[in-house]
């Protein structure tokens, strides 16, 4: 029987999310644990959180604090023990400056940042293998795209096919995606990945952490354009469309026709503008996506889309509320919807009830046709924003569920800090 609280959200959204549990297990608040006492993340830079299993059990959670300082905590699963470390300092207070986190095959972790619009994307790496205590010198990235806009949103990815290539995405100084390529010889030159002149494409990028990279993106900000959402993906030296077409070389400039389309904000069935949230990879090895459109300003809605080897299974989930932002010039902030890397089926999301945002984990066993939810955070009296799960982090339990929690003013002014699950 579906619960009169889910009636209330109408017969149209109930008819494309298909069975619902009824009565969700609700989560105390005691059983959260804190990570950083203030601390906030955009959803534009990732990994925002990695585990690694195997010997060192370790996950390992970066987040810029309201001093401008970059932080990174590390969890044993063994022990249940805490370690924090400061990476940086003096950096502008601003959620887009959070770091990136990659974990090297030696077990040495790597941290990516830049400010916002920032002069240099600057990196450190871990001294000893699976330990946040000491850092190496800092490092800055020597390439990027010509313009003004600096570098923004590091998202590292290492393809072991290609040596362990390391291919680094951000929003380059065209305002564009750029990726560059270190390797042996140093970094390769940077080079834009999608070309919208005049506009900012938002880039979410994933891996099958073999040979392929994936690519879910828009063709501009919300705010300025009426944005679709498209994808593609890369495998040995060349771009390709959802169905396997070629679209050419990596490193020539795609516009946003030539990809796969996802989300078409002019199509018939469209439900206003969207913003890409979140990338995974199917256990069938097809790109899994979800995302936030918007009928209004105040209305926001989260929607899930995988390819079938087809086409796109595209549904609604769920209304979502309106903007957490206090900023009325950032209305399409929502509270957030991830992807579990480890286990596509299940997502993370933040959602009005009640008037306050909540934390939810969904689960499907029907490839989307069907979703049953756990409430992890209820009669809440803040917020709890953008949750996360650590990329390669199985299960429920311990940092399976990481997320903000407390006021957003704006960006540059948040008053959140960082909780996850016991």
């Amino acid at each position: 029987m579906i619960s009169r609280r889910r009636l209330l959200l109408g017969s149209a959204t109930l008819a494309v999310i298909g069975a619902v549990s009824s009565a969700p297990r609700k989560i105390p608040p005691a059983a959260t644990r804190p990570v950083g006492a203030s601390g906030a993340w955009c959803w534009f830079g990732d990994p925002r959180a990695v585990h690694v299993a195997g010997e060192h059990r370790r996950t390992y959670v970066g987040f810029i604090d309201r001093y401008g300082q970059v932080k990174v905590v590390q969890y044993d699963h063994r022990t249940d023990r805490l370690a924090a470390a400061t990476v940086a300092r003096g950096l502008p207070v601003d959620d887009h400056s959070n770091p990136s986190i990659l974990v090297q095959p030696d077990h040495r972790i790597v941290v990516f940042w830049s400010g916002h619009n920032g002069p240099a994307m600057y990196y450190r790496r871990s001294v000893a293998p699976a330990d946040v205590s000491a850092w190496g010198p800092l490092r800055t990235v020597p390439v990027n795209t010509p313009g003004d806009h600096g570098y923004t949103y590091p998202n590292p990815v290492a393809l072991p096919a290609e040596a362990d290539a390391l291919y680094l995405f951000w929003r380059g100084g065209n305002f564009n995606p750029t990726f560059a390529v270190h390797t042996g010889d140093g970094w390769s030159p940077a080079r834009t990945l999608v070309s919208v002149p005049g506009q900012r494409p938002y880039l979410k990028v994933a891996s099958n952490h073999r040979d392929t990279l994936h690519f879910a993106f828009t063709d501009g900000h919300p705010r300025n354009v009426n944005t679709s959402i498209y994808y593609m993906y890369y495998r040995d030296g060349h771009l390709h469309r959802a169905d396997g077409a070629v679209i050419g070389p990596i490193g020539a400039p795609v516009v946003p026709a030539q990809a796969s389309l996802v989300y078409d904000a002019a199509g018939a069935a469209a439900s206003g503008r969207a913003w890409i949230h979140d990338l995974a990879v199917g256990r069938d090895g097809h790109p899994v996506l979800g995302y936030a459109t918007f009928p209004t300003e105040c209305d926001h809605r989260y929607r899930y889309a995988r390819w079938t080897g087809d086409g796109w299974f595209d549904r609604e989930l769920t209304p979502a509320g309106g903007a957490i932002s206090e900023d009325p010039t950032e209305p399409h902030y929502s509270g957030g919807i991830t992807i579990s890397s480890a286990d596509p089926d299940t997502l993370l999301l933040s959602r009005r009830i009640d008037g306050v945002h909540e934390i939810e984990r969904w689960r499907t066993a029907d490839l989307g046709q069907t979703w049953h939810r756990d409430q992890l955070t209820w009669h809440s009296t803040e917020p709890n924003l953008r949750p996360v799960t650590p990329r390669g982090l199985t299960g429920t339990g311990s940092f399976s569920a990481i997320w903000m929690t407390g006021r957003y003013p704006a960006y540059t002014d948040f008053r959140t800090r960082i909780v996850t699950l016991r």
